[in-house]
């Protein structure tokens, strides 16, 4: 199994749009076994996929709070043909509560995505803005990440600190990679998408060619089903499909 952890410190910059579109895309058009774990106590990815706020079994902080927790319980199947773990605001407190916790605390969501590693192809975590345990413990867990940039002049606020936290985070876990860093509400063809372009090329090989345009798809997908599946032939959903496929091509030229 595969885990790509999409993250960013910067928040609105797109990463659950990014995370569903590659867990859908990686399903419907793929035909690969997807797990999307939310880390992000927000809960946004969770409503997306089961368009409820309702949850009866286990959750990310339940992972987090008990290594003998059984992850299977924690697994719901949405009607997209992906897996979700789900999250909702406990979050906030198991994030706390873990953080004063001495014991194997950066680990836990590793050793609980191991017991089910040959069930899935790919494991797609949503992070939050932010650097807490949680995100230590999806980073430790993860084989890649991906850092969506919003395309404008404060979408790059904060990027130095996004590099530091993978940074840290790879003296854990020396197989974390950074697969690269791709534009998100990219408004073609104008002065302000080359400043962005222009700001992104700064990141060196971690520049990634592929961009996602700006859509009004994409917030009609949230009151809908999920963007690839309500506008599959939309600009933006192209434009997911060319980043997943860059990405693929990345990865599989480092294996």
């Amino acid at each position: 199994m595969k885990t790509i952890s999409f993250i960013n410190i910067k928040g609105g910059v797109a990463k659950t749009t990014s995370a569903i579109a590659f867990a859908t895309l990686l399903a419907y058009e793929h035909n690969k076994r997807v797990l999307l774990l939310d880390c992000d106590k927000q809960g946004n990815a969770t409503t997306a996929l089961i368009k409820s706020t309702e949850i009866s079994g286990l959750t990310t902080a339940d992972l987090l709070l008990d290594k003998s927790a059984d992850i299977h319980d924690a697994i719901i199947s949405t009607e997209y043909g992906i897996d979700l773990i789900p999250a909702d605001f406990n979050l906030l407190e198991a994030n706390r509560k873990v953080l004063f916790e001495t014991t194997s605390r950066e680990f836990r969501l590793k050793r609980h995505l191991e017991r089910i590693s040959d069930k899935y192809d790919y494991c797609i975590i949503d992070c939050p803005p932010d650097v807490n345990i949680g995100v230590t413990n999806a980073l430790a867990a993860s084989d890649y990440v991906l850092i969506p940039i919003r395309a404008d002049s404060y979408g790059f606020n904060g990027l130095n600190y996004t590099f530091d936290a993978v940074q840290e985070a790879q003296e854990i876990n020396p197989d974390l990679k950074i697969a690269g860093c791709f534009l998100t509400m990219l408004q073609s063809n104008t002065l302000l998408a080359i400043a962005a372009r222009t700001s992104l090329s700064q990141v060196g090989e971690y520049e990634m060619s592929s961009y996602i345009r700006n859509s009004t798809k994409v917030g009609e997908s949230t009151f809908a089903d999920p963007l690839i599946i309500s506008a599959p032939r939309s600009s933006v959903a192209e434009d997911y499909r060319e980043l997943l496929k860059e990405f693929l091509e990345r990865i599989n030229a480092n294996v």
